[in-house]
């Protein structure tokens, strides 16, 4: 016999039907040409002793006039013995340089990749909404062009990464944007300097995969940097109490952008 056995989840199927084809092949084979397999005769013996135990009682409970809970017992138990014997051949053939792949596919085994799967570029881009205003601060959010209603970063993407534009007025010019951080939560909150008051303030970002590679830039949004006034009670998030200790450093998810 032979003949290619293709097996889309476990390279032994689970199933009783299933099970008794694969092993079919698996022992034809193997005592058609065990050198083809670096077997020796003996080896290919036990799985045809294997193959001829499973047969009658596998035939016999597919039978509902001698289908009983022994007969069924009997079966699964020969049945077992015979996965985990193969599954040892299996697994000595697939560790076998010499073997080769067309080989191991005729039996029913599943090839390892060995090749890594390379992480791709992120091709879509983040849709940036400033969300909060405060005195010297701006709060933003993001959302990928795909899943505009998730919080969620695309596949591949690690970081998302701000630039900023501070000018007189909108600057949508990202080659003159200066780098802000790159952040892997929100929201983002960004530290503006109090001589930029009056000022506006244009974002953009991309994503970025795990080996620091970027994606393409979104499009620009904008907010005057303000100090003071009403921009502190903007869409309705609360500012931390002035009572609150203040940190030594940068909140998390913060940078400030140097004037």
């Amino acid at each position: 016999m032979s003949q290619v056995y293709e097996q889309t989840g476990d390279y032994m199927p689970r199933t009783d039907d299933g099970f008794w084809h694969w092993l079919q092949n698996f022992s034809s084979l193997l005592h058609e040409n065990p050198q083809r397999f670096a077997l020796t005769a003996a080896d290919a013996q036990i799985v045809m002793d294997h193959f001829d135990a499973y047969t009658p009682l596998w035939r016999q409970c597919k039978q509902p006039s001698l289908r009983t809970t022994t007969l069924i017992a009997r079966k699964d138990a020969v049945k077992a013995s015979a996965m985990a014997s193969c599954r040892v051949y299996a697994k000595i053939i697939k560790g076998i340089p010499g073997v080769d792949e067309e080989s191991k596919t005729a039996l029913g085994l599943r090839i390892n990749d060995t090749t890594p799967t390379p992480i791709s570029v992120p091709s879509t881009v983040p849709m940036l909404s400033i969300v909060c205003a405060y005195s010297g601060e701006h709060v933003m959010r993001y959302a990928d062009e795909t899943t505009p209603t998730s919080r969620r970063k695309p596949h591949g993407a690690k970081f998302i990464e701000i630039w900023c534009n501070i000018a007189k007025g909108p600057n949508p010019d990202v080659s003159a944007a200066k780098p802000v951080g790159s952040f892997g939560r929100q929201p983002i909150r960004v530290a503006l300097d109090q001589a930029h008051t009056g000022d506006t303030a244009t974002y953009f970002g991309r994503w970025i995969n795990t080996k620091g590679e970027p994606g393409p830039w979104s499009l620009p949004v904008t907010m005057t940097v303000s100090f003071g006034g009403p921009m502190d009670v903007m869409a309705g998030e609360s500012r931390p109490k002035k009572s609150e200790p203040k940190k030594s450093g940068p909140a998390d998810g913060e940078l400030k952008i140097a004037a």
